[in-house]
């Protein structure tokens, strides 16, 4: 299941969060699309150090793949305990690390477990107490893996340490939902998270403090990957209803989009600021390709 994809709210710049200034610097990105043979609708979520790139895709009966991409070489991740097939069905993939290690979620028959895959195993990701999935979606180069989960009230993002091997709630204060998205070395988190109106917003966790942190002046918003350096990748929807993404770095969020796209989105980046993600061709906006940046 690709919550990840889904969870999406109207956001805007309210007191709490912080509202910077943005640069446009859309002329100064330049990128080439990811494609998958056999496959439509990619995703590239994650980019590690290497360059090694981990991305979803659909087949033609619209059930979840997850590969890894290196150079020319696309490795599939399949977590053996996937159930059924079709839209909704499958292996997602979200977060790769230096080591190669990949975290994602599988389907079940209603909800979906988390993974984590490491040198062709598999090991299960679950929450204690998550009753209705849980979805694992960044990690850093220690093993801690940052995620989600849902429980009979609502969905809360987690913190699992591999040293302890112990998982922690993570909820922005004042939010109905919440979700982890990446962290680095550092322990810096990305979050997203709704309001009690049900608006998005993107945020950070560190050493056990939140900070709310929206896109400037627009409609939705969410953060995404982070590096080691602490830049994270944001994207968010304009005024006119037009999805675009940013690289916020020091203090300012710059926007950048991919070359005649309809919407942009990022979603990864490494130490090298290589950025990844999706983009809607202006000629189809129903597909989605996949992408492989920098400035």
């Amino acid at each position: 299941m690709t919550f990840r994809r889904i969870f999406i709210s109207m956001v805007f710049c309210s007191t709490l969060a912080l509202c910077l200034a943005a640069q446009d610097a859309r002329g100064g990105f330049r990128s080439h699309p990811v494609r998958i043979p056999g496959g439509s609708n990619v995703f590239v979520y994650g980019i590690n150090d290497s360059g090694e790139m981990v991305a979803n895709y659909t087949d033609a009966a619209g059930t979840n793949h997850c590969a890894t991409i290196t150079g020319n070489i696309i490795t599939e991740i399949a977590d053996p305990k996937a159930v059924g097939t079709g839209p909704g069905k499958g292996t997602t993939c979200f977060g790769i690390n230096n080591a190669g290690q990949v975290v994602g979620a599988y389907s079940l028959d209603v909800f979906s477990n988390g993974f984590a895959y490491t040198g062709g195993q598999y090991v299960d990701i679950v929450v204690p107490g998550a009753t209705a999935g849980t979805v694992a979606v960044g990690l850093n180069n220690i093993g801690n893996i940052v995620g989600y989960y849902a429980d009979d009230v609502t969905t809360h993002g987690f913190l699992y340490v591999v040293q302890t091997n112990t998982y922690g709630t993570l909820n922005m204060p004042g939010a109905s939902a919440t979700l982890g998205v990446a962290i680095n070395d550092s322990g810096l988190t990305t979050l997203q998270w709704l309001d009690l109106n049900g608006v998005r917003h993107g945020g950070t966790f560190q050493a056990g403090g939140y900070t709310p942190l929206d896109v400037p002046n627009s409609l939705q918003s969410a953060a995404d990957g982070v590096n080691a350096q602490g830049q994270i990748i944001f994207r968010a929807k304009d005024t006119s209803g037009i999805f675009h993404a940013y690289l916020y770095s020091n203090g300012t969020f710059t926007q950048f989009d991919v070359a005649n796209a309809a919407d942009t989105h990022g979603f990864g980046i490494n130490s090298s600021t290589q950025i990844v993600g999706a983009y809607n061709p202006a000629r189809d906006p129903t597909t989605q390709i996949g992408f492989e940046g920098h400035f």
